[in-house]
């Protein structure tokens, strides 16, 4: 007795049938996680778009914070000269011309009293000097000598000098002074032969000295 077979074909199931569940909860997930994407890049958006507004936030603040450093900035690199009124300019100036001027604001009275006040304050302390004026207070040479070794001191031996050598005193005085540009407007010759020299061209002198050293 035959034993008849029948192969039956699977057949992909009608979509409204049970069998379909199976591919239609697989395209609900798929649909899931597109839906999950989709609001992840829309928060991602909106994070990047709150990053960018904070930076530019952060810069605009920082920007207006370098505008309202600026004044002071500008006010620190003003030069020093823009302060300076036109009287005060007017009064270098003349302090140029005439160094003696500011020498007599300082000490008082004439310039020729301010310059004899200068020569006795540079020579304090020094033995052998006592200058009351420009003539016989300079006529041995050590007056000039204690002067120029307050500035220098290494071209005037001034302890071995002594008031009877006139000629050296004055050599080395007027010496040390040319050293550093300054020429003798004064004889030596002149200067050793005479007790009282000429007051005027001693105060030439000496206001060179001090207008080198101290201008």
């Amino acid at each position: 007795m035959g034993v008849r077979l029948s192969l039956s074909h699977s057949r992909a199931p009608p979509p409204g049938s049970p069998g379909s569940r199976p591919g239609s909860a697989l395209q609900r997930v798929s649909n899931m996680d597109a839906s999950k994407a989709i609001s992840v890049s829309r928060r991602s958006s909106e994070e990047v778009k709150r990053d960018i507004s904070a930076s530019e936030g952060s810069g605009s603040a920082s920007l207006m914070a370098m505008g309202s450093a600026s004044p002071q900035l500008s006010l620190s690199s003003s030069s020093p000269t823009a302060s300076v009124t036109p009287t005060a300019r007017s009064r270098l100036r003349e302090e140029r011309k005439d160094p003696l001027s500011a020498l007599a604001r300082e000490y008082g009275g004439s310039k020729r009293n301010a310059l004899l006040k200068w020569c006795q304050k540079k020579t304090e302390g020094y033995q052998n000097i006592d200058i009351t004026n420009f003539s016989s207070s300079w006529n041995d040479g050590l007056a000039f000598c204690a002067v120029l070794h307050t500035y220098l001191p290494a071209h005037i031996p001034y302890q071995e000098l002594n008031s009877q050598d006139k000629r050296r005193n004055f050599t080395l005085a007027f010496q040390a002074a040319e050293s550093v540009g300054i020429k003798s407007t004064l004889d030596i010759n002149e200067m050793v032969r005479t007790e009282r020299p000429d007051w005027q061209s001693v105060m030439t002198y000496v206001t060179a000295i001090y207008k080198y050293f101290e201008t």
